[in-house]
Parts: C-alpha cells; structure tokens; sequence
C-alpha cells in the first residue's frame, strides 16, 4: 500500500517502506523543547543536542496540579533559576533552569517541583540531552535554550598559565 500525499500532517509513505514527515512537522519538532508524560507525576524534557562543557539556560512550561507556590528539591548540574505560575489558560509553571552539559553522550538530570500545600503532591522532571564533545559540531540550539557559557577546555593553553609571580 502506498500513500503518495500528506493528510493532515500525517507521514507518507513512500516506495522501499521509508516514511517521509511533513517538512512543516519536521521544523517544529527538531526547533522545540518536547515534553511528554515519562510515568506517574513524571514528565521529559527533550532538549535535543547540546555541547559538552557549556552552560545553557533553559525555559519551558508545563502542565502540573501543584498551586502556584512550588519548593525545588536540588539537583547537581542542573540549577533551578525560576518557577513562576504560566500564564496559559492551563495550570502550570514557566521553569527556568540553569544547566551544565557535564558529560558526552546522553544526559539526564532530574528535578522534583514539591507543592508547598500538599507536600504529597510533586512533579519531577526528567532534562533528557545528547551532548556532543568536542569537535562533534555545533548543536542548532531548540527555543528556550541559550548558551550562557563554556567551561574553560584543561586542554587549552589558558589553563597552562601560572599565574603572577
């Protein structure tokens, strides 16, 4: 069976079984933070490709039954900056969240949002990336994320120097 046009957004498929996504859907995915439910009260946080020992400054919303105060239990390499109630017609929380790509390949950082209500109600987020090392490229960063820094490289000749005398 084949499919030769585009319906809705939907993929066709196309002779030798390889299936082609609308050029549309292809840009938004590949340019968007993706969250999805990863299991009760759990939600990933798709940020695509980042770069290893950069410091990236990440901002997206979700969905949560938590009230508007929220605590944040801490998290090593991934620092929360804000949570503020979204203003969408959904409730939620616009989270902002300073991260360092601490190590190649893939990473994920965990962050637990806790009601301060209803200390039984929490929400953790799971930061997934595929972080590339050096001389790997350069990632096409999703919105919402900003690079704020990179960490200086052992290698480099800035960290042979020794200081005044």
């Amino acid at each position: 069976m084949e499919f030769k046009h585009h319906h809705g957004g939907y993929p066709s498929h196309q002779p030798g079984g390889h299936v082609h996504f609308p050029q549309e859907q292809v840009v938004q995915h590949d340019s968007e933070i993706v969250i999805c439910p990863e299991g009760d009260r759990t939600l990933g946080v798709h940020l695509g490709f980042l770069q290893h020992r950069h410091h990236y400054e990440v901002a997206f919303t979700i969905q949560d039954d938590l009230g508007e105060d929220v605590d944040i239990e801490p998290s090593l390499h991934a620092r929360i900056l804000e949570v503020m109630p979204s203003e969408t017609e959904f409730p939620g929380h616009t989270v902002a969240v300073d991260l360092a790509a601490h190590k190649e390949k893939l990473m994920q950082e965990k962050i637990t949002l806790r009601s301060r209500n209803d200390k039984n109600k929490a929400i953790t987020l799971v930061l997934h990336a595929r972080v590339l090392g050096r001389g790997k490229g350069t990632p096409a960063l999703r919105n919402g994320i900003k690079c704020t820094g990179i960490d200086a490289d052992e290698e480099s000749e800035a960290s042979d120097w020794m200081g005044f005398d």
